[in-house]
C-alpha cells in the first residue's frame, strides 16, 4: 500500500519518476511529502534539465527536513501549474532555520547544495524564466517560473 500511496501521476513521465522516488524516500525518513502537480506543459525541458530542478530542489528540501526534530514538523509541499503562459514549479518545506541569502539570492557561499541551486538557476534562465528564494515564518520555498514555448 505505501508504494502505491507514493505514485505520482503528472502528465509528465520523468517528473512522476521524480515525485515517486522523493516520495518513497520521504516515508521511508517520516517526512510528510505532498504535491499538486500538473506536468503535462514541462515536454520541452530536457530530462536533464527536469531532473535538475525538482531533484535538486527536492533533495535540497529533504535534507533541510531531515533534522526537524518534531516529526510533525517535517513537511515538504510541491505544485507545479501554468500561469500567465510560464510554468512555475514552487518547492516548500518547513525550517526553523533561517537561510542566510547572499547578493545574488542563492544561499551563502559555501552553504550546502548552494552549487546545486546555481545550476537551477541557469537552467530557469535558459528558459526565459527565473528562480527565487524566500523563507519566511518557518517555511523556506524555492520557485521556479519557465516561459512557455509559443502554443503551449
Amino acid at each position: 500500500i505505501r508504494q502505491y500511496e507514493a505514485e505520482n501521476k503528472t502528465g509528465n513521465p520523468v517528473l512522476d519518476t521524480i515525485l515517486t522516488a522523493k516520495s518513497m524516500e520521504c516515508q521511508q525518513s517520516g517526512i510528510t511529502m505532498t504535491s499538486v502537480a500538473d506536468g503535462r506543459m514541462l515536454g520541452f525541458l530536457t530530462t536533464w534539465e527536469l531532473c535538475t530542478i525538482a531533484g535538486v530542489a527536492l533533495d535540497s528540501a529533504i535534507a533541510s527536513v531531515r533534522t526537524e526534530p518534531d516529526p510533525e514538523k517535517r513537511l515538504i509541499k510541491v505544485a507545479v501549474y501554468t500561469q500567465n503562459g510560464f510554468a512555475m514549479l514552487r518547492f516548500e518545506h518547513y525550517t526553523e532555520t533561517p537561510p542566510v541569502f547572499g547578493a545574488d539570492g542563492l544561499p551563502a557561499a559555501g552553504a550546502p547544495g548552494s552549487a546545486d541551486l546555481k545550476s537551477v538557476q541557469t537552467t530557469a534562465q535558459q528558459h526565459g524564466g527565473s528562480m527565487t528564494l524566500h523563507y519566511e515564518a518557518g517555511w523556506y520555498s524555492m520557485r521556479v517560473l519557465l516561459s512557455l514555448p509559443q502554443g503551449k
